[in-house]
């Protein structure tokens, strides 16, 4: 069983992984606060089965991530919407930047 440990929003995500009897990547995750003490547990991620280690330990760090963010930060608001199409606005504009001349007939 190996171990990874992401901080996050003063936060740790810690990570353990393994294979199962059938040698499929589960993880599991625990989150800590500040003063190293334990918020949560959960034995396994959502999703229980993986490939590689690589995907089981993005898995669970990405849990980790949504649920600090759900479950601490909840006077924020965020809008993934509007990220999303300030993002597309900039690309857009950019892209206009490298064009050349429109050639005429």
């Amino acid at each position: 069983m190996s171990e990874s440990t992401v901080s996050y929003g003063g936060y740790e995500i810690v990570v353990h992984s393994s294979t199962n009897r059938l040698g499929a990547w589960v993880a599991g995750v625990s989150l800590k606060d500040g003063t190293g003490k334990t918020v949560d547990l959960r034995p396994e991620t959502v999703q229980p089965e993986w490939l590689t280690e690589e995907e089981a330990i993005r898995d669970a760090v990405e849990w980790g991530r949504r649920y600090i963010d759900r479950e601490f930060k909840t006077s924020e608001q965020h809008s993934w919407v509007a990220d999303r199409a300030r993002a597309e606005t900039w690309f857009q504009d950019e892209e206009e930047k490298t064009r050349g001349p429109e050639i005429g007939s």
